[in-house]
């Protein structure tokens, strides 16, 4: 029961920094989608596009690294190694990310992007900043989860957000160009990175040379070549092949409808599932640190009931609301993005799950599995890319998505079922699903009914009525789901004591503890 508290007061912790970060981070994006145009917004983009993959190929799968080891290592007891394995992380980090910002420099000279042709010393020099500052940011991030704290990284990104709001509403009231919205994502990297190294000094975690056992060094070294291969076919398949195919084949607009989709897909997964994901992988390596991979089959169907649950809400409302959010947050220029939204939503929801089974995975050291998960969907991703992307444009990209996210989710949970032997609650699931179809067609029908601009916020309330209230009275809940809750919740204040009673009297509706 306490573990369970305090797991759900981190989801907490983090979910509430996810929702600042991605409620202004996507007004933020209206801003400056509103100000570029669809055609400049589509160079700008790119350009994000470009960093994040950088970002993730400099750290190398360092930040997963670190929280599975560091939580390990604890796990243990063993401090002294702990922050060992802070000082080698961090001087890893800083070797990795230098030789790709070289190989990166190089390159742009050899041939650079045909936007930033024109004023490329001042685009690369951008781009060098960013990415070296935000890889730092997300690196010192992950060391303060693999100690359990999230508060160095959450308040970072939550200040970091409120600056960068005002930083593009400024901008955006200047009517400013694509390079000075791209500076604003470096400087607003670089702040970022000064506050989380503060916040993580405050909390006194610390690198310290010292010795690391042989047998953890090796199961280190053999971490660290298999993450950082895998690494590389993950950045692939980050949207790589899309993204470039976009950009060979079609308009900067259709680029523009293809990154808003994803961003907002981005916000709403983050929004909802963001905080179990980061609080995930450092509880599951401490347990296998504490009783082996056996000791993850339960935590591993506990997960996945709650990411099926979030999954089915973050599909519903992906068809209940693209369109209307669309017309609302981008106006009418951007009506091409909203079939992209609405399926990317869709496949993010039924997906979502995948963050357990990728959790597993590597808590029980079997990089080896996530690498054949990411080839084998890289080699769809690459044929799906290029039959469907020069054909069909943006359908085909969106189909070309949809197809990889599915393959690598159902890979994964193959590799991550022989690893645990988890039995999976697919009675309560198969129950969630059929709350979510039923809500979803009726939110649909409420928001298409309504002939009004914001019926969309309608059709998410009865949406959202629905499927709570189905999931509870179709006993999808366990009674310790019922008790965390109210215990979270009768910590609050006057509002709290009241709500707390009538959620422990929903017990009455629990399923039973073997299904």
């Amino acid at each position: 029961m306490k573990e369970k508290i305090a797991l759900l007061r981190n989801v907490a912790l983090v979910a509430m920094a996810s929702y600042v970060e991605s409620a202004v981070g996507l007004l933020a994006g209206v801003l400056i989608a509103r100000t570029l145009g669809p055609t400049d917004y589509g160079h700008y983009a790119f350009g994000i596009w470009l960093c994040g993959a950088l970002i993730m190929a400099g750290n190398n799968a360092l930040p997963t690294s670190s929280i599975k080891f560091l939580a390990e290592a604890r796990g243990a007891g063993r401090e002294d190694v702990a922050q060992a394995l802070v000082q080698r992380f961090l001087r890893l980090q800083l070797i990795s990310s230098g030789l790709v910002l070289g190989i990166f420099v190089i390159a742009m000279i050899v041939r650079p992007v045909s936007d930033w042709s024109e004023q490329l010393p001042l685009f690369l020099g951008i781009a060098v900043v960013a990415v070296w500052s935000r890889a730092g940011f997300w690196m010192r991030g992950a060391i303060s989860k693999g100690y359990e704290l999230f508060v160095p990284e959450n308040a970072s990104l939550a200040l970091t957000a409120i600056a960068n709001l005002v930083l593009v509403v400024v901008l955006a009231w200047k009517g400013a160009t694509v390079a000075q919205f791209f500076a604003a994502y470096a400087v607003l990297g670089l702040f970022s990175n000064i506050l989380v190294r503060l916040l993580l000094r405050r909390m006194g975690v610390s690198a310290v040379a010292g010795s690391i056992p042989d047998e953890l060094n090796r199961r280190l070294r053999k971490h660290l070549v298999l993450t950082g291969i895998m690494m590389l076919l993950v950045v692939a398949t980050n949207k790589a092949v899309e993204m470039t195919l976009l950009k060979a084949y079609t308009s900067p607009e259709t680029v523009g409808y293809f990154a808003i989709a994803g961003a907002l897909t981005k916000g709403a997964v983050e929004i909802l599932a963001g905080g179990m994901a980061a609080v995930l992988l450092p509880a599951m390596a401490r347990r296998f640190g504490e009783g082996g991979a056996e000791s993850l089959g339960r935590m591993l169907a506990e997960s996945t009931r709650m990411y099926w649950f979030v999954g089915l809400a973050i599909a519903g409302l992906g068809l209940t609301v693209s369109e209307g959010l669309v017309h609302l947050l981008y106006g009418q220029r951007y009506e091409g993005a909203i079939p992209a939204l609405m399926w990317h939503l869709v496949v993010a929801g039924f997906v979502v799950v995948n963050g357990a089974a990728a959790a597993v995975l590597t808590a029980s050291d079997r990089q080896i599995d996530r690498i054949r998960v990411i080839l084998c969907a890289l080699i769809v991703n690459l044929i799906a890319g290029f039959l469907l992307i020069p054909r069909f444009g943006l359908p085909g990209a969106i189909a070309s998505f949809a197809i990889t996210q599915l393959c690598d989710t159902a890979i994964s949970w193959w590799y991550a079922h022989r690893r645990t032997n988890v039995k999976l609650p697919f009675g309560p699931m198969a129950r969630l699903l059929a709350a979510g179809a039923i809500a979803t067609a009726l939110g649909y029908l409420t928001a298409e009914s309504m002939h009004l601009k914001l019926a969309f916020i309608g059709g998410a309330l009865v949406f959202t009525t629905v499927y709570l209230t189905l999931s509870v009275l179709l006993r999808t809940w366990r009674v310790g789901d019922f008790e965390v809750i109210a215990n979270v919740i009768g910590r609050l204040p006057k509002v709290g004591r009241a709500l707390s009673p009538r959620v422990l009297s929903l017990q009455r509706f629990a399923m039973a503890e073997t299904a």
